[in-house]
């Protein structure tokens, strides 16, 4: 095992570091930045998103699901989002919570939105 110095270390990681890479890219990138999830989908992408919705939706106006269930687990990023605008909720009192995903007044809105907005693809 050789020793060197670790100015020598330096320079050598600083040749390595400005050297080019010898693969060259080979797929084309995407600007940088978030990508929107809602945006531009294909219109099948479309309508998989709001029957998921729906079912969520459905599921805890009609059956309140527990938040371990295996219901929210397979459905936890819709879950998540419909959480996040307030269409579901833990909360049954101010300040008093449960572990039942429940549907909120904004989230029995927002469903009967679903529905119209289906029934409508459907025609």
């Amino acid at each position: 095992m050789s020793v060197i110095s670790l100015e020598e270390w330096r320079k050598k990681q600083a040749l390595i570091s400005g050297s080019k890479s010898q693969s060259s890219l080979n797929t084309v990138w995407e600007e940088l930045g978030v990508t929107p999830t809602d945006k531009d989908l294909p219109f099948d992408e479309n309508v998989e998103q709001m029957i998921a919705f729906w079912i969520v939706l459905d599921k805890a106006h009609r059956e309140p699901f527990t938040v371990k269930s295996n219901f929210a687990r397979q459905a936890a990023w819709h879950i998540g989002v419909c959480a996040c605008k307030s269409l579901v909720s833990l909360e049954v009192a101010p300040d008093m919570f449960t572990n039942y995903w429940q549907i909120t007044l904004e989230g029995i809105d927002f469903l009967e939105s679903l529905d119209e907005s289906i029934a409508k693809l459907s025609k």
